[in-house]
Formats: structure tokens, C-alpha cells, sequence
């Protein structure tokens, strides 16, 4: 198949969360399986640097104006991919906000991005077989084809799969934006872009099947539970996979010795580094760590004051590396204060530390609200490191809880201190009988989430939209 991939971050190129890794690694295993993939993504100020070969110019119509850009091909990974370049809409150092507030003409820079892929698809892609667009920044793809490409020869046939990645992030805007990006109006008091493609795709994917079970209810679905359900014949669940390339202690160039399950003494080594480097006690005490965005959808409402409550009465260490809102940040900084014994954060983004971290920990904290997928439950099963988990979306569907035979990881269903505090206690408990945590430990590493089992599930959407 000849297949064009949509996408706001693709990893290595632009990312701000697991989205870029999931495109990366759709567009990796689909080409590996034979099939012809080009990638297309907004040129960001990052992506100037980045030489460039063959270019193509393409118009778009857009609230009353015309609109060009240049389209530049970028060989990167081995991967076709096309960088949509318009200075005013994509020169920017972040691609959806200032660090504070999104951009305000983030529904016309988006818009114009579906529009134009469209336009070089058609100008310059005509035997396309399917088109694949990720989260409401692609989303007005599906209502374009449908509503403006109705009759045309060459995309009228063209089926349109789409991908949430977050149904929470959906870009809602004023029912003014209905006219200026030429949609039609279904009388909705907002414009709401996810909505657009969840309506009008040919296809619609998430990527677990936990998260689509919850896609169907409230609050979950964020007020689209009955769209989801209306479309619940063509609406599917299927798991990102993790790339085994990028982590696996066995062959991992960030870690300070590698290791494996038939021989996990480098893991010792890893957690010694990360200790000495953070000025931690070098104890047979569990260190217990985290990566992740600071925010509230990771469960740090409940997770700091449980933590709070638990250190005072453990000899653990926790150490947490992230970025995000300020007053989480704040109360994490006040934690290395009152338990400078244990406690240790790391503020910001850093690839290697992530690695380095997932590599030296016990376990790993991912108590999160909801979570579509997730990604670190998937490194820290490889990497040894017992993952605990609220029991939600893919974490679910990834983490089997201990005391069950063939466990995981530890797991818990209610979003509360109580129920954190209790799994923290399991987890020691599970750490007191050094053959029980072996036990979970291995059987976590010996899972397999990879991307050619989700891109064969994909393959099958791909052939039901074609029929």
C-alpha cells in the first residue's frame, strides 16, 4: 500500500509526549512489513537546521485568503518524510503554545496543514491508497475529504483512518472558525476538532482497547461519549508498541552496564549511578522513581501527599524526574526538603536520565488518572523496574497485578491517598521476599509490546476501510 502519514511530532524529529514515539513507530513498522510510507508534519523553527532535497509548492483557501507554502522532503531514519513549511503559521519554537497559553490561531494553522497535505497528496501523491491522520491536529483532514473532495478523482475513494491518541486534548473553538476554514456549520455552539474527525473518518483507532471501553462513558470520553458510540462498529482498540531498538537494557548506550534476565547485576550498578549522582544513601532499601509529564493527569494530586504520609514511616528512596505545572513542582521541591534522606527531584526533560532512570529503580510510580496508553509501564516491564500502576486506559491492559500468578506489577482501582498509600505498601511487601519480586520482576521483562503486533492490528483497519 501506498500510505501518507498526518502528524503533528514524529520522535526524533518534534515531541512533547508519546504521540511523536507512537507516529515514529507506526511509520518504522509499516515499512518494514513492505508498505510504502511517506510521512508529512509541520517545519518547525527546530527543523530549519535539518538539510533538505526536493520541493514542491502548494495553494490553499483559507478564511477568504489564499495560502502557499513549500513542501520540502527530509530523508530521516530511512523514512520519506515532508515538511509543510509556512513561516507565520509553523516558524515557531513550540509547536501548539507559548509555554503558557495555546496559540490563538491554532484552529487556522492546523487547518491549513490539513489542507495543504491534501493538496500535495492529490498534486503529487495521486496513487495513494489511504491516508492516516493522529489527534485533532489532523483531524479536519476527514471532514475535508468528505465534504470537499466528495467527487474528485483521485481522493473521493481515499479512506482516512484516525488515531486518538488523548481524547482530553480535542481543540475546541468559537462556531465563527465553522465559516473561516470552510466546514459545514451542524449547529454546535463550538467548533470542536477532534469532534470533526471522530464524525467524518473512515476509521477511527485508539490506542488501547481499555481506553476505548472508556471512551464510551462519561467523564471519560469528555462530553463525545455518544459519538464514540455512534461510531462503535468502526471504532477500534489497538496497543502502541515499544521500540525494543531504542529500550532495552540489554544493548542500552545510556547505562552505565547493561544487563538482561538471565543476569541482572548491571541493573544493581544502574541504581548505584543514579544514587551516587543524586546524592542518595547507597541502602538495601527500594528506590522507587518516576518519569513523566508533572501534571495532574498523573495521578500527583493524590501521589504527593501519599508520599508525604509514607516516607516518614519507610526506609525507601524516591526519585522523580519530569517537567510540568508549577505547583506540583513546587510541592516536589518541598518533599527533597522534609526527606532529604529519600527523596530526590529532577526538574526538566533529559533522554539519557530517562533511561538511566528506568534502568536503576524497583519500581516505577504511574498512579495516573487516565492513561490512553502509556508508554514507561511498557520501558520499566523491560527494564525490570515492577510498575505500579492505577489500573486505567492501556495500564490495564499491560500490567497484570500482583499477588496474581503470572504478575507484573502492582495495580490499584481507585483514585484516592488511601488506595496510593496501600499499593506503596504492597510494593515493600512484594520487595521483603526477594524470590516473590524476582518472580514479578522477570516475568515483566519477558513481556513483548511491539510495534509488529499493533501495525498487524493496523493492517487489518487498513483492509476493512479499502473493502
Amino acid at each position: 500500500m501506498r500510505i501518507l502519514l498526518l502528524c503533528s511530532e514524529f520522535e526524533g524529529l518534534i515531541k512533547t509526549g508519546g504521540l511523536a514515539d507512537a507516529c515514529k513507530g507506526i511509520a518504522s513498522g509499516l515499512q518494514a512489513a513492505g508498505h510504502q510510507v511517506t510521512i508529512m508534519l509541520p517545519r518547525y523553527s527546530n527543523l530549519y537546521s535539518r538539510p533538505t532535497g526536493d520541493w514542491q509548492s502548494v495553494f490553499v483557501e483559507l478564511d477568504g485568503q489564499q495560502y502557499g507554502c513549500a513542501v520540502r522532503q527530509l530523508k530521516f531514519a530511512g523514512l520519506d518524510v515532508r515538511l509543510v513549511e509556512h513561516d507565520d503559521f509553523f516558524r515557531r519554537e513550540r509547536p501548539y503554545d507559548d509555554g503558557s497559553y495555546g496559540y490563538a490561531d491554532n484552529p487556522l494553522r492546523f487547518a491549513f496543514f490539513c489542507k495543504a497535505a491534501l493538496a500535495w497528496c492529490r498534486q503529487y501523491l495521486p496513487e495513494v491508497d489511504l491516508i492516516h491522520g493522529h489527534d485533532w491536529q489532523t483531524a479536519l483532514t476527514a471532514s475535508y475529504l468528505q465534504q470537499h473532495y466528495g467527487s474528485d478523482p483521485i481522493l473521493a475513494k481515499v479512506p482516512f483512518i484516525f488515531t486518538i491518541h488523548n481524547g482530553a486534548y480535542q481543540l475546541t473553538c468559537d462556531k465563527s472558525w465553522f465559516g473561516r476554514l470552510g466546514i459545514a456549520a451542524n449547529g454546535d455552539e463550538f467548533l470542536n476538532m477532534l469532534e470533526q474527525g471522530v464524525r467524518a473518518a473512515t476509521k477511527v483507532v485508539t490506542v488501547s482497547q481499555g481506553y476505548r471501553h472508556e471512551l464510551l462513558t462519561e467523564p471519560a470520553a469528555n462530553g463525545l461519549a455518544q459519538l464514540y458510540q455512534g461510531r462503535a462498529a468502526d471504532f477500534y482498540g489497538i496497543l502502541n508498541g515499544c521500540d525494543y531498538q531504542q529500550w532495552d537494557p540489554a544493548t542500552d548506550l545510556a547505562l552505565v552496564k547493561n544487563y538482561s534476565p538471565a543476569d541482572l547485576s548491571g541493573k544493581a550498578a544502574c541504581k548505584a549511578f543514579i544514587r551516587h549522582r543524586f546524592h542518595l544513601a547507597d541502602t538495601e532499601a527500594p528506590l522507587f522513581v518516576a518519569v513523566s509529564r508533572i501534571t495532574g493527569q498523573k495521578g500527583y494530586d493524590y501521589l504527593i501527599p501519599a508520599l508525604r504520609n509514607w516516607l516518614p514511616t519507610t526506609s525507601a528512596q524516591v526519585f522523580i524526574v519530569g517537567s510540568g505545572e508549577l505547583h506540583y513542582c513546587r510541592q516536589l521541591y518541598q518533599l527533597a526538603d522534609e526527606f532529604p534522606e529519600q527523596f530526590r527531584f529532577y526538574e526538566g526533560f533529559d533522554e539519557s536520565l530517562a533511561h538511566q532512570t528506568e534502568a536503576a529503580g524497583d519500581f516505577f510510580l504511574m498512579p495516573s488518572l487516565f492513561e490512553p496508553c502509556g508508554l514507561n509501564q511498557l520501558y520499566s516491564l523491560k527494564y525490570g523496574t515492577v510498575p505500579i500502576v492505577r489500573l486505567t486506559g492501556g495500564l490495564k491492559d499491560t500490567v497484570l497485578p500482583w499477588p496474581a500468578a503470572n504478575a507484573t506489577g502492582i495495580g490499584f482501582t481507585e483514585i484516592s491517598l488511601d488506595a496510593m498509600h496501600q499499593a506503596l505498601q504492597q510494593a515493600e511487601q512484594l520487595f521483603a521476599v526477594p524470590a516473590d519480586y524476582l518472580a514479578v520482576q522477570r516475568q515483566g521483562m519477558q513481556q513483548n509490546f511491539s510495534w509488529q503486533a499493533a501495525v498487524t492490528e493496523y493492517l487489518h483497519v487498513y483492509q476493512q476501510a479499502l473493502n
